[in-house]
């Protein structure tokens, strides 16, 4: 009896074992894995999916879905894709896309700040964060050469063996296959060019209509319905619309802040003078700052909101948003967000580059489009605490200069 029962407590123990072994092994490849992340889908329409490079695994990429150094993401026809990297940069990517990330890591601690990207095929924009403007290398190879970047925000687009090239922002260097440097930007003659499969360069004035066009040409109804891009608790929680209308209480299931369907189909209305939105950007130069909040509506999960100000430039000349902030307050402290962009025809494409709440770290999404003409700018965001999703905030704003 006593060997039985001391048989017994062994393989209780061998098995308690086992069993912290493996629990062990399976840490430390969550460790391995976590430590290869690159970024995170704040928005995924249509067909988006990533491939391991590794084993080849696929996956299905939904909004807040994480990528990794290994992935292959590949878009499919009216399909598009934004990611926030781990240094607070943005990736967008149109329609039949297909890029490998091959290096991406962020982490001041560990004295690691680099990025290789390569554009297979398709369209690709950057905006880049904190790896670029830490003094970090920043490299994205294309089929013509490896880009060098010197500044912020710039485009790819790879069309057969021809490949497309746009600064809207900074300085790029393109070192192309003959060995030579095509150096594109505002400090230098031309930021828009193409090269084709023979090296040939051709400098433009203008960004090309292949990079200009394509970002956003998906319908609502390609949406991917299995997308939480609409989560929003259903609680009811306190509103502020404008700033001068006492907050109101109403459901927030109600509210669908994040459907950017409504913004962009009231971006394509007619101008006042009966020209189209891309047609009056044709004719608009300079730089106007839009500042002058006209209505909004804002959700804390924490309880009412105030003090909520917002104000975007834009730059008419190089079709871009270089700078912009929001900002408002609720009862565990002040909201804040900084983030650029760029213009693209029917809506402007915005990523945010730093956000918190308080003393902690916040992310998001912001989106926004032109409206009765040029004269105001709609839109809304998305922001959450990174480390306690559970306090969050929405609104929805309208803007002038």
């Amino acid at each position: 009896m006593k060997t039985n029962k001391y048989l017994s407590r062994f393989k209780v123990f061998n098995t308690r074992l086992l069993f912290t072994f493996f629990m062990c092994v399976l840490g430390l490849q969550s460790s391995a894995l976590a430590s290869d992340v690159a970024g995170k889908t704040i928005l995924a329409k249509g067909t988006v999916e990533s491939f391991n490079v590794d084993n080849n695994e696929k996956r299905k990429l939904k909004r807040r879905s994480q990528i990794f150094t290994v992935d292959k993401i590949v878009t499919g026809d009216k399909s598009k894709a934004q990611f926030s990297m781990t240094d607070g940069g943005l990736i967008t990517l149109k329609a039949n896309t297909e890029i490998l990330i091959t290096n991406y890591k962020y982490s001041p601690e560990a004295g690691e700040s680099s990025a290789t990207l390569e554009v297979v095929n398709g369209g690709f924009r950057s905006i880049s964060g904190l790896i670029k403007k830490s003094g970090g290398d920043y490299q994205v190879k294309t089929p013509v050469g490896s880009i060098g970047i010197r500044g912020t925000h710039f485009a790819v687009e790879v069309v057969g063996g021809e490949t497309f090239l746009a600064v809207y922002s900074g300085n790029i260097d393109v070192a192309l296959n003959d060995q030579s440097i095509l150096s594109l930007g505002s400090s230098e003659d031309f930021a828009f060019a193409s090269v084709n499969a023979q090296g040939q360069v051709t400098r433009m004035t203008q960004a090309p209509a292949a990079i200009s066009l394509g970002f956003s040409d998906v319908a609502p109804s390609d949406v991917d319905e299995e997308s939480d891009i609409n989560e929003s608790p259903e609680t009811t929680q306190t509103v502020l619309v404008d700033s001068d209308v006492s907050p109101i209480e109403l459901d927030t299931a109600d509210i669908d802040i994040n459907d950017q369907s409504d913004v962009y189909n009231e971006s394509e209305q007619q101008g006042i003078d009966g020209s189209s939105v891309a047609e009056l950007l044709a004719e608009r130069t300079g730089v106007i700052d839009y500042n002058n909040v006209t209505q909004n509506a804002i959700v804390s999960s924490v309880g009412g909101v105030s003090d909520f100000s917002i104000n975007m430039t834009i730059d008419f000349d190089n079709a871009s948003v270089p700078g912009g902030t929001l900002s408002f307050s609720d009862s565990e402290g002040e909201w804040f967000a900084a983030y650029s962009g760029l213009i693209n025809i029917d809506q402007l494409d915005l990523g945010i580059n730093f956000a918190s709440h308080g003393d902690n770290r916040a992310e998001g999404i912001i989106f926004g489009a032109f409206s009765n003409g040029l004269d105001e700018i709609i839109g809304g965001f998305d922001l959450q605490e990174v480390n306690n999703p559970s306090v969050n905030a929405d609104g929805s704003f309208t803007i002038r200069p």
